[in-house]
């Protein structure tokens, strides 16, 4: 499961995902702490880290959580704002044009 979440300024993923990718949490991110609804908590932040969707692609700044208990989770900076999102019957959808 990932969560699009509107409210949120970065994409951040579960710590173990950093693995996966080959990220380096501390040669690669600038480390800090942030707080939120559920608390403060410790990021790992990448910069720039291309990502794809469909035929759409883009470098934008992803946050690596010092926690796996918590989704993925897709955020405005660089990402969201980009795109044109429909949220409709439980289903989320993406567009590169924006209207």
């Amino acid at each position: 499961m990932t969560v699009v979440d509107t409210g949120a300024d970065y994409t951040l993923l579960p710590r173990h995902m950093a693995d996966s990718l080959g990220v380096d949490l501390k040669k690669d991110c600038q480390k800090f702490e942030t707080t939120g609804v559920g608390g403060s908590e410790t990021v790992y932040l990448l910069r720039s880290w291309k990502v794809k969707l469909g035929t759409w692609e883009k470098n934008i700044p992803v946050g690596f959580l010092d926690s796996d208990t918590v989704p993925p989770l897709l955020g405005r900076q660089d990402f969201l704002e980009d795109l044109k999102v429909i949220f409709e019957k439980h289903e989320v959808s993406f567009s590169k044009s924006r209207e």
